[in-house]
């Protein structure tokens, strides 16, 4: 098996070196997740251990079916391990019923897909809205985290525009805005630069940078893509379902 260490630049942003279990948002210990196609196992994931600490921005690579998205899938709590451990800020997320864990996913994952995934007959205010309407914030607040939101993301002047009216790039920024509404302890994004040009990916990269230094918000972000490595704290290699 070739070895790849993982890319590690957190000593060059002065991070800790001593970092206690309460300071990892989000750990896997010994994951596999094994799919039955037919009448074979296919092993997405083989042995998976990994920790990423609050506040970090970290990024999965490796090619196509190395088990990236599967992966943040699991992380985010929308499919459970076939073994393993999964645990957030020390809970177990096996003893969650599917109810809690809908609950919980609303609450402290924000999810930044690469096709946008936006209602496409509302306004970029109404999308950022959408997940504070779920969770039952009141008006006034409402209001004013969307606002924060869209200036986060430098398009409050676009607010009033629907999704048509868009550019890629936009509709990408509104996604990630609408993503943070709900103050997540962790955002999740499946190649979210797959689809924009160098200019506007490189945008993205750097919006994330932001969030994690100035939100405070881990960030997770499968990629393909090489040039978002030095926006990175980890990078970590998968391939055929290993961490390499």
């Amino acid at each position: 098996m070739t070895g790849h260490l993982p890319i590690d630049n957190e000593k060059e942003r002065s991070a800790p070196s001593d970092v206690s279990e309460e300071q990892y948002v989000a750990q896997l210990v010994g994951v596999e997740r094994i799919f039955r196609v037919g009448n074979q196992e296919v092993r997405a994931l083989r042995g998976i251990d990994l920790s990423i600490r609050e506040g970090t921005f970290v990024v999965l690579s490796g090619r196509s079916g190395s088990g990236k998205t599967t992966l943040l899938n699991i992380l985010g709590g929308l499919d459970r391990p076939t073994k393993g451990k999964v645990l957030f800020r020390g809970r177990d997320l096996s003893a969650f019923s599917e109810r809690a864990l809908t609950k919980w996913r609303r609450k402290e994952i924000g999810f930044v897909f690469q096709s946008f995934a936006l209602l496409p007959t509302l306004t970029a205010y109404e999308n950022v809205e959408v997940p504070l309407r779920i969770i039952g914030t009141p008006g006034r607040q409402r209001r004013a985290r969307v606002r924060e939101c869209l200036e986060m993301v430098g398009l409050w002047k676009r607010a009033r525009h629907r999704v048509f009216e868009l550019s890629g790039g936009e509709q990408q920024r509104v996604c990630i805005a609408r993503a943070l509404a709900t103050r997540p302890a962790m955002l999740l994004a499946d190649e979210p630069t797959g689809e924009l040009d160098t200019v506007t990916g490189q945008k993205v990269l750097t919006l994330f940078r932001d969030i994690v230094e100035h939100e405070g918000i881990t960030v997770c972000m499968v990629t393909h893509d090489p040039s978002a490595a030095p926006f990175a704290d980890k990078v970590y290699t998968l391939e055929d379902g290993r961490i390499v």
